[in-house]
C-alpha cells in the first residue's frame, strides 16, 4: 500500500522508557559531605533530590562514576532549623559538569545510588521523605 509506513520493528514508535527507580524521589534541598572510600579531602555538596535508594546533588568536587563515598546527609530536623547527621556509603553512578557557582568555582551534578544503609539511617531517611 502506498503512503503507509512498512509495519516492521525498524519502523516503528518506540514506546517510553520504563520508570526504572524503585523509590520515589523528593526535591529538597540540604547539606551534604562526601569522602571517598580511598581517602581524599571532604567534598560539600548540595542536595537537589533524595529517595530511600539515592540522591542528586552538586558537589565541589568531581568524581569518577563508580567512586564509593562515605556520605553524611545533613538531614533538617521538622519544625526547629537544626540538623541531624545520617551517615551511610554511597556510589556515583551518574555525574556531569553543572553550571559554575556565582564565584566561578566548577561544580559537578552527581546522582549517588546509596550501597549501605543501616536500619536507624533508613528510618531516618523514611521519616524525612514521609514529612
Amino acid at each position: 500500500m502506498a503512503g503507509r509506513p512498512p509495519d516492521d520493528e525498524e519502523h516503528r514508535v518506540s514506546k517510553p522508557a520504563t520508570e526504572r527507580r524503585a523509590h520515589r524521589r523528593v526535591e529538597t534541598s540540604f547539606p551534604i559531605q562526601g569522602v571517598p572510600e580511598a581517602g581524599g579531602a571532604v567534598a560539600r555538596m548540595m542536595a537537589k533530590d533524595l529517595s530511600l535508594g539515592g540522591l542528586r546533588c552538586t558537589s565541589t568536587a568531581d568524581y569518577p562514576e563508580m567512586t564509593r563515598l562515605a556520605v553524611t546527609l545533613l538531614l533538617p530536623l521538622a519544625g526547629n532549623g537544626e540538623a541531624a547527621p545520617v551517615s551511610l556509603q554511597a556510589v556515583v553512578v551518574r555525574r556531569e559538569l553543572a553550571a559554575p557557582a556565582i564565584s566561578g568555582e566548577l561544580r559537578f551534578e552527581l546522582s549517588l545510588f546509596f550501597t549501605r544503609v543501616d536500619d536507624t539511617a533508613r528510618k531516618r531517611l523514611a521519616s524525612f521523605l514521609a514529612d
